[in-house]
């Protein structure tokens, strides 16, 4: 792959992009290393590595395609659902996507044969035409062009499109291997910490049950801090029990890799309904999405310890991509990997601040103690992005969006109705004591202001708006089934 040279205006910008490219360097030999140890496939690995680059080079969302003799054999997005990332597979390149976005495409090669693409969508445009990120673009390409060669050295075949379509026959890219006693199917997506597959668990009598294993990622497996937040999201998780929290079932460590098995929830997250290509949400949706939540968030607050007593419980990472809408019509609380009990402060680690900036409270922005009403500040703002498509303080930096937060006086966008508007002033107050007391005080005011969808009114909506993700499901499903006679 031929790419223009690079010229560097500081020696401070050279060695932050060579930097840039060692880390790439590692993180690919890291992520094709475990896959292969555990028997995870190619699908698992594409999705770590494609998840841990986009977050790298601050990307917004990122798509790789692999293709065989006859089309796809697997594709892998992450990212918000803003655009269809799909519609770039064949560009090459940096390509202006709109006035305020880029997406860089390389193709992936072996020789001189071209098996696909990898494509990552950055804010701004780039006055020298993007060349330092496209030359890291470029170098994550070869990247997983070396993955696949790894991969696909497994299978049989006359020629590299050949051995991909074994694969994918074979059923490679969910492949039968295990974590603890979990057969895994399926990559689910990759955050910061640890990654998600759909696996199933086999009971006595031959009944199976999908799940959705979370698994840290392996980078971090021998940190201790992030182990010990893992296993107590794990153990918190445990102990809610509400329609509108995910339910844990079980956590462990198995095949060197700790777990949390938990309800694997058919739909999609928030994230992408808010931005969907069909217009603005109707205000139903928007109502029962929040209000659910918020019965979810009631529950968490006001949940108990051992010794009778309130546990404080704080999310204090809520986002749209935090909430699941099922395709049953059910809300679902996802991660409380990073919530916090009984006056816990912000900070954990000197100078760290833990949540998403884009959806902090100003008192978690300048890490005080915060109390469930920080959580409230937070739905404040993802109901604001529902009803507007617009987030409410984001100033595209985060430690400038944080500073919005605490200081900025909040913006009225044009055309939002009154009804909404006094519910968002409310809960984006600055002072806690000046937002709603409680989730569900905030949950009553939402569905008193409009009425939510009934559950299967917002299960069949969605249902019909996200129509490939749930051939997916299906497929989870079909998957299972398959397995289970095999078995038998």
């Amino acid at each position: 792959m031929k790419r223009a040279p690079l010229k560097f205006d500081s020696v401070d910008e050279e060695v932050r992009f060579l930097r840039g490219l060692v880390a790439v360097q590692r993180l690919a030999d890291e992520v094709l290393e475990d896959c292969l140890e555990r028997q995870l496939g190619l699908s698992a690995a594409a999705d770590v590595f494609l998840t841990q680059c986009a977050r790298m080079i601050h990307a917004q969302s990122a798509f790789v395609q692999v293709k065989g003799t006859q089309g796809a054999v697997l594709t892998r997005v992450w990212g918000s659902g803003l655009y269809d990332l799909m519609r770039w597979v064949d560009a090459r390149g940096a390509v202006r996507v709109d006035d305020e976005h880029t997406v860089f495409v390389a193709s992936l090669d072996i020789g001189k044969l071209e098996l696909g693409s990898i494509g990552f969508v950055l804010p701004g445009h780039f006055s020298d035409g993007g060349l330092q990120v496209m030359e890291l673009v470029g170098t994550i390409a070869e990247m997983f062009d070396s993955a696949v060669l790894s991969f696909i050295a497994l299978a049989e075949g006359h020629t590299p499109g050949e051995r991909l379509d074994e694969l994918s026959q074979a059923g490679e890219f969910r492949p039968n291997a295990r974590i603890g006693k979990y057969e895994l199917l399926n990559p689910l997506g990759t955050g910061g910490m640890a990654q998600v597959m759909v696996a199933r668990t086999v009971n006595p009598g031959g009944v199976s049950r999908l799940v959705a294993l979370k698994r840290i990622l392996p980078k971090l497996a021998d940190d201790e801090v992030i182990v010990k937040q893992f296993l107590d999201e794990a153990k918190l998780g445990m102990r809610l029990n509400h329609p509108n929290l995910i339910t844990i079932y079980d956590f462990g460590q198995g095949n060197g890799s700790y777990f949390i098995a938990m309800e694997l929830v058919a739909g999609v997250d928030f994230d992408h309904v808010v931005y969907w290509p069909h217009g603005p949400l109707p205000e139903g949706l928007v109502s029962a999405v929040v209000s659910q939540a918020l019965e979810g968030l009631h529950h968490a607050h006001e949940a108990k310890g051992d010794d009778g007593l309130g546990m404080g419980l704080v999310h204090r990472d809520l986002s749209p991509h935090n909430l699941m809408v099922g395709f049953d019509g059910r809300v679902k609380v996802l991660d409380f990997g990073v919530a916090k009990m009984r006056n816990a402060r912000t900070v954990t680690l000197p100078g760290i601040v833990k949540g998403k900036p884009l959806y902090m409270s100003p008192e978690q922005a300048t890490a005080e103690r915060i109390d469930r009403r920080s959580d409230l500040f937070s739905v404040g703002l993802i109901l604001h992005e529902a009803l507007t498509g617009t987030r409410a303080f984001d100033q595209h930096d985060d430690t400038k969006t944080m500073e919005a937060i605490v200081n900025d006086p909040l913006v009225r966008p044009q055309g939002i109705p009154n009804h909404w508007w006094d519910i968002i002033e409310k809960a984006l107050q600055k002072k806690p004591e000046d937002r709603y007391r409680n989730a569900l005080e905030m949950a009553q005011a939402v569905r008193e202001t409009v009425k939510p969808m009934k559950d299967h009114e917002l299960g069949a909506l969605v249902s019909s708006k996200f129509p490939r993700r749930v051939a997916d499901v299906n497929s989870w499903e079909q998957t299972k089934n398959k397995l289970a006679s095999q078995r038998r």
